[in-house]
């Protein structure tokens, strides 16, 4: 990468033996449950478009709420799926359909409108913890990786590609969905949490990085069990097998999620197909943060005009958003 000092955030982080086996299972387990989605008609934002809340199931046959906003023209048109940040839930993303794209977004089991579960007291990311199975982080992958099909399934040839977007808690689910299933032609992250774990801990004072350090303070005799378990769960591993056309937003001072965290996901991204921008802030209240719609406006435009040739090359693979 041209900017030298990203080179030196790439922590060697060794993952689970069965780290492949496990995500196999859990994907051939998700594709034998129908997702049987249902759609009902909502008042429409416009005579072009069609909204309806959307609602379907996903692994362990829980229910996920969402809204599908398409455009009633027969011709195809791109498809973005997305979904939320850390505890809250979707957004309407009209703005999205507007620039002549069908939108699908969801709310991640026990978030906003899905299904509500039993979770942990005072941390939803700590919810089945014991065992990479029973953790809730498995399902929210699941619930996007079946968001996906289920696009796929109602829009059918009226879908001409498909961008996978996510923000935080959503980007870093959206990146490890994108390695289950490769059918997204372009995947968009910004901020990816649930990466280096180990330095989240350190150095996150909110968000689940410092739900993670306060559980592990009331109960340090469960930390290596902790800890194996989101091993499964960490950004770095998944980023490694990407497979799929990259575009990663990093935000420099974010106390939320550490920018030393973004960066060493965004060095263990494989594919040629990459690409970062970097901004002055993420998750805070700085003005700032408006140049985040800048980056909406360069994937928007890569999902509408198709992916530039020379998408990854060296000249461009990093370029500052300021």
């Amino acid at each position: 990468m041209p900017i030298a000092a990203i080179d030196s955030f790439t922590p060697f982080c060794t993952e689970p033996p069965d780290f492949d086996v496990f995500w196999h299972n859990t994907y051939d387990t998700l594709l034998e449950i129908e997702p049987r989605p249902t759609l009902a008609r909502q008042d429409s934002p416009g005579k072009s478009l069609t909204y309806e809340h959307l609602s379907f199931t996903s692994l362990g046959q829980v229910g996920i709420s969402g809204y599908l906003l398409s455009h009633n023209s027969p011709e195809p048109r791109p498809l973005i799926v997305h979904s939320h940040g850390y505890n809250s839930q979707y957004d309407v993303m009209l703005n999205w359909a507007s620039h002549g794209c069908h939108v699908l977004g969801i709310d991640f089991r026990g978030f906003g409108r899905s299904e509500r579960l039993s979770l942990a007291k005072g941390s939803y990311v700590m919810t089945g913890i014991d065992a990479p199975q029973t953790s809730i982080l498995r399902g929210n992958v699941a619930d996007l990786v079946q968001a996906k099909r289920v696009g796929r399934m109602l829009l059918g040839d009226r879908v001409s590609s498909m961008t996978l977007k996510g923000f935080s808690f959503g980007g870093a689910i959206a990146l490890m969905a994108a390695t289950l299933d490769k059918s997204a032609d372009l995947v968009v992250s910004g901020q990816p949490t649930l990466g280096w774990h180990s330095e989240r801990l350190r150095l996150s004072t909110a968000g689940t990085g410092a739900e993670k350090r306060r559980y592990l303070d009331s109960n340090p005799s469960e930390r290596d069990k902790v800890m194996s378990t989101l091993n499964y769960f960490d950004t770095l591993h998944f980023a490694a097998r990407l497979e799929t056309p990259t575009l990663i937003g990093i935000g420099l001072d974010d106390a939320v999620v550490p920018s030393r965290s973004v960066i060493a996901i965004s060095n263990h991204v494989k594919t040629p197909k990459f690409e970062v921008r970097i901004l002055p802030v993420a998750h805070s209240d700085d003005p700032r943060e408006s140049l985040w719609k800048d980056f909406d406006e360069q994937w928007l435009g890569y999902t509408n005009d198709g992916i530039p040739e020379d998408f990854g090359d060296p000249s461009r693979q990093v370029q500052a958003i300021d």
